[in-house]
């Protein structure tokens, strides 16, 4: 299955208050909300590419107005991460800051944090190795 149909798949069925459908392990991301951080984290699985992305922003922009105080990406299992995913993560983080919302990366790999730091990016976000850290902060 191809990120952009699984995307499709899961774009209307997983809810900011849960009480949507749990996704299935095909996803290529899923959002969730950590009621106890009052964070919304949106997990990107396999590559983040021209062909996810359309509905993986919308989806981050969605959880950026849901009225929480941090949206958490979750890039561990993410495989691939473009270059022009990357550069509009620092612009996603720079409007959700206007709107008193932080917006903070989980990244976990190598080949994604060189994507994020080849894009200009990386010096915008906080490092947080783990999804504990980037909730608890």
């Amino acid at each position: 299955m191809s990120a952009s149909s699984a995307l499709y798949e899961h774009a209307e069925g997983v809810h900011l208050n849960g009480s949507g459908p749990k996704p299935r392990d095909s996803h290529a991301w899923a959002q969730r909300v950590d009621r106890r951080s009052e964070c919304v984290v949106v997990r990107v699985e396999g590559e983040l590419d021209a062909a996810a992305s359309p509905q993986f922003f919308a989806t981050v922009e969605r959880a950026v107005r849901s009225n929480c105080r941090a949206v958490v990406i979750d890039l561990r299992a993410a495989r691939f991460l473009s270059l022009r995913a990357a550069g509009a993560l620092g612009a996603v983080r720079q409007r959700a800051a206007c709107g008193g919302t932080d917006v903070r990366i989980v990244a976990g790999r190598q080949p994604i944090e060189r994507s994020l730091e080849v894009s200009g990016v990386r010096p915008l976000f906080s490092h947080y190795p783990t999804m504990r850290a980037a909730l608890d902060t």
